[in-house]
This record gives structure tokens, sequence and C-alpha cells, in this order.
């Protein structure tokens, strides 16, 4: 499963002292322990990315052995600028979510911002034959953790060796 990880989560996601780590442990579970992989990119994103430092080294790592996937930044950049030319709405604010989404053909975001999804997934924003990602907005969409939201072009997805995990997991503690 390939997901992308809006930083507007990363404290639930990758903290365990998050009130609400609970609701999103599945996906750092699912990166660590299953064969999840993060995906991100674009200057928008990593220009957020830059806000939580407290987050960058864990995704230094998880990129190093392989569970982050960093798409092309000038495809993205330029996706997220088609995106804002058909946006009339002030209140989407995300336009790099779509272009991540289209460029790495991610079918799955992992989100605090309920206001976004109805922009994110609206059919306007994508190419006819893509399909609109799924949202991961708590435990209850554990479901959605599977490999049938992984592109073919992404596959074959494997699991993290047991020493990785367990190193990257003391440092989350």
């Amino acid at each position: 499963m390939a997901i992308i990880i809006d930083t507007n989560c990363f404290g639930n996601v990758f903290s365990p002292n998050s009130n609400k780590h609970s609701e999103f442990k599945p996906v750092l579970e699912w990166i660590l322990v299953g064969k999840g992989i993060m995906v991100y990119g674009g200057s928008k994103y990593k220009a957020e990315l830059k806000k939580t430092p407290k987050y960058l080294p864990i995704i230094r790592l998880l990129r190093d052995v392989g569970k982050v996937l960093e798409g092309c930044q000038k495809t993205i950049d330029n996706l997220q600028a088609e995106v804002e030319d058909i946006n009339e709405d002030k209140d989407f604010d995300d336009p790099h979510l779509p272009a991540i989404s289209i460029a790495t053909k991610c079918k799955l975001i992992c989100s605090e911002d309920s206001r976004s999804i109805k922009h994110v997934t609206d059919r306007k924003y994508y190419p006819k034959s893509f399909s609109t990602p799924s949202y991961y907005t708590s435990s209850k969409n554990k479901s959605l953790l599977t490999d049938n939201y992984v592109d073919k072009s992404l596959k074959p997805l494997c699991k993290m060796n047991k020493l990785d995990s367990e190193r990257i997991k003391k440092i989350l503690k």
C-alpha cells in the first residue's frame, strides 16, 4: 500500500505521545511491519515537511530502507499548478495532494483535514481514467491499508527487515 501522509497528521502517525496516535498507529504499523510505503513530493509538500523538523530523521530513515518514495518534484509542481488553475474555491489549500496522487499513482491519503476531502476527491482534478484517492482519517479506515490501493508501477512491495523496523520503533519512543 502506498500512502500520502498529510503533514497535518505526522504527529498522530509517528508520535506515540499524540492523543490520536491509536487512530493512526495502523498506518505506522503498515509501513514498519507491513508492505506499506509513504509517498510524497513537490515543492509545497517539502515546504510543509520542513515545518515538522522533529519527523525529518524518521522520514530519512524510512527512505533509506525503501519505505518512502519521493515523486518527481517538477511533475508534481506542474500538476499542482494545473489543479490551482482549475480550482475556484478559496477554502481548498491542498492542491499538492491531487498532484502527488496523480504523479505517483498513489490512491490513498492519510489526513486529519476533513474539509480537504471534498476537494481532493473532486473528479475535475484527475485524468479521466484515474480513480480519485481514498482517505484514511482514523482506525475505522484500517481496511484501506491493503495492496489494492497500490499501482502496479510501485509493486512488488516488500516488508522491512525486522532489525530496521525495531530500530525505527525505538527512535519513535
